[in-house]
């Protein structure tokens, strides 16, 4: 079946809400970052969310980074994995 519409696909074919679940928004060295988590302790970058350039431009926070994730003295520690 073909179907021709100018509506984006989101609209026809909307995603299910237990997709977005395990995203969360995190600062790491100052840039929030959308992040999904992919283990217990391990997670992954989905987007920047900064207006600054300069932040795109940091290799170690790019999409598909992993990070980890440490509790130390009730306060959350993140990590770049290189």
């Amino acid at each position: 079946m073909i179907h021709y519409t100018m509506m984006p696909p989101e609209l026809i074919y909307p995603t299910n809400d237990r997709d977005y679940q395990k995203q969360s928004v995190v600062e790491v060295d100052g840039v929030q970052l959308l992040v999904q988590e992919t283990s217990e302790a391990q997670l992954e970058i989905i987007r920047v969310l900064s207006s600054d350039p300069n932040h795109f431009l940091n290799a170690g926070l790019c999409p598909g980074q992993k990070i980890t994730m440490s509790l130390s003295s009730n306060q959350v520690n993140y990590g770049i994995i290189s």
